[in-house]
């Protein structure tokens, strides 16, 4: 049984708006432990984090700024990062 976990750089009370209608977006949506987490998982919640980035866009959240989501592979399994201008915003996992 797999749950989803974050790790920031940022302290939670810094946390600019967009991370804030993100992250509670996502525990909306993993709500429920996932039984067995594979490759196939990391990629939907890739997908799901980049399709609310560019919904927060149009709304002028994340005006003028870079924003990269990619799939890393660690020592403890995968995880989907999000860059914004260049540096890590938050790291999200399924553990």
């Amino acid at each position: 049984m797999a749950e989803l976990t974050f790790n920031s750089p940022i302290r939670r009370d810094k946390w600019p708006r967009w991370m804030i209608k993100l992250h509670e977006y996502l525990t909306r949506i993993y709500d429920r432990p996932i039984p067995e987490v594979d490759y196939d998982d990391y990629d939907r919640l890739k997908r799901i984090i980049f399709e609310k980035i560019v919904i927060l866009r149009k709304g002028m959240i994340l005006n003028r700024t870079s924003i990269f989501v990619f799939i890393v592979k660690g020592d403890s399994g995968y995880g989907v990062v999000i860059l914004r201008n260049n540096k890590v915003a938050i790291t999200y996992y399924l553990e």
